[in-house]
């Protein structure tokens, strides 16, 4: 062979190197955090039922993605209540340094992986720290002869901190495909137990968690015919609500006391369900 060819073979051989070695690289994505949510369920560890479902709340952050190496993936999570992305989020997915929810009692997390593996079912099980942030910061409103209104106080806030496993419902080959098209929905679950976190049943029970309406649009009506008609501003959007417990049997007649619901027995756990959609970032 000439060796003009073989240098131009060698050439195209690195090259071929260099471009797959670039390819193989890990790239940041961002959770849109408008269209990415996390629903909070209060669950039995022994049942396969979801559980009672709490909250839907908002998922924001971002994702390192490498389809060829597992090892290589990893994800920054922040879950916080709806109606809150502009007052504690910033546009990059990170919580804003010592910003306030507009609520009187909420609870936000943050989760960082260590480390990712997919298991034999070809699962990604992402593993990492998991920190809660429950804040309370309702005023006192006792009414006395001096009362002058409510009082604005301090909001005390309460930590705590855990590992958890994410399983996400995600093939190498769709996450390769979700890399050529530039976009990509993934689902997952992660599962606290209460065990060795008590205080989380209460901190998630007492906080406040607005629906969670996505893509809202709220426009004032034309009231120039009849101030009668007045109903205040209209919105529109996609509401997504959480999973209705289910109804138990009843028998009506005059001890009829209205509907109930079935409710896990002996809760131990916290379940965490992913829905979350990305965008490289830019």
């Amino acid at each position: 062979m000439p060796t003009s060819l073989t240098h131009v073979l060698e050439f195209a051989l690195l090259a071929a190197l260099a471009a797959a070695s670039v390819s193989a690289q890990s790239v940041e994505w961002r959770i849109d955090a408008g269209h990415s949510t996390a629903s909070l369920f209060h669950a039995q560890s022994s049942a396969s039922d979801l559980g009672v479902n709490l909250a839907v709340a908002i998922a924001g952050g971002t994702m390192s993605l490498d389809s060829s190496d597992p090892s290589k993936i990893s994800l920054r999570l922040n879950i916080i209540p709806a109606d809150q992305a502009e007052a504690v989020l910033n546009p990059d997915g990170t919580l804003r340094p010592g910003a306030l929810a507009a609520l009187s009692r909420y609870t936000i997390m943050s989760f960082q992986s260590n480390s990712a593996v997919r298991d034999d079912s070809g699962k990604l099980q992402l593993s990492g720290n998991l920190s809660i942030t429950y804040v309370e910061r309702e005023a006192p409103a006792d009414w006395n002869i001096g009362y002058s209104g409510p009082v604005i106080i301090d909001p005390i806030s309460k930590t705590a901190a855990t590992k958890v496993t994410f399983t996400l419902e995600k093939p190498a080959s769709e996450i390769a495909y979700g890399e050529k098209v530039g976009w990509m929905e993934i689902e997952g679950l992660g599962k606290i137990p209460l065990e060795e976190l008590p205080k989380l049943h209460d901190w998630l029970t007492n906080s406040v968690w607005p629906m969670l309406v996505e893509d809202r649009h709220c426009y004032m009506p034309n009231y120039s015919v009849s101030m009668r008609e007045y109903h205040g501003a209209v919105c529109t959007g996609n509401v997504i609500a959480t999973k209705p417990r289910k109804e138990l049997p009843y028998n009506t007649g005059l001890d009829y006391s209205g509907p109930r619901f079935e409710t896990p027995q002996n809760i131990n756990e916290v379940r965490i369900l992913l829905d979350i959609k990305l965008r490289p970032a830019r």
